[in-house]
């Protein structure tokens, strides 16, 4: 398997190690920042990992995750949703989407979407013709803590060529513009959901 492929086989999202990081004393569980509110940036938590979310340029977002000193990455997403770049001291990967990402906003509940893309390795050739498979299967309502925001459940297909190479999906809340759960192996009895437990806003 390529380390392209590797990227995605670990489903090129959250990749929580076991260490746990300390909240920020000035936050409290209180603040459920706001569609409004999260143009300023917030953190999402999880016992072992942290990731600062703020709006880059655009529609463009930029994560920051820690998942304990001095382990860092740096993710630039479309609207959180779309991954383009995931930059670490150990690894650096991107695609170039050959589709206009605009197309797949705002979402609605049955849109499916093909997105074809480039991947961008140093290190291997981009061979075939690589694609990510978008369809958009419900709304529900998403917990952190206190806070409660509106989801679209949006399955991300992971194809290079006819074959498929990873599968997941997103609960993703358009008012944040972030990914809050991942869930793997959907309907199937190994079914198990990669989430975040906590929201701060950042503080200016």
């Amino acid at each position: 398997m390529s380390n392209f492929q590797e990227v995605f086989m670990h489903r090129y999202g959250l990749v929580f190690t076991l260490v746990a990081l300390l909240l920020p004393a000035a936050a409290h569980a209180g603040e459920c920042p706001t569609a409004a509110k999260a143009e300023k940036g917030f953190m999402l938590l999880q016992v072992d990992a942290q990731s600062e979310f703020r709006r880059h340029q655009g529609p463009i977002v930029k994560i920051v995750n820690r998942y304990g000193a001095p382990s860092r990455q740096t993710v630039f997403s479309y609207r959180g949703l779309i991954d383009l770049s995931r930059m670490s001291a150990e690894s650096q990967q991107a695609i170039y989407a050959l589709s206009d990402l605009k197309d797949v906003f705002p979402l609605r509940k049955g849109a499916r979407h093909k997105i074809s893309f480039v991947p961008l390795n140093p290190e291997e050739p981009a061979e075939g013709q690589w694609t990510v498979e978008l369809a958009v299967t419900g709304q529900e309502t998403f917990k952190l803590e206190d806070c409660k925001y509106k989801i679209w459940k949006v399955r991300q297909t992971t194809k290079k060529g006819d074959d498929q190479v990873d599968v997941w999906t997103a609960l993703y809340s358009p008012d944040l513009e972030a990914t809050l759960a991942k869930v793997y192996g959907e309907g199937t009895p190994n079914e198990y959901t990669v989430r975040y437990e906590r929201i701060r806003p950042l503080q200016q």
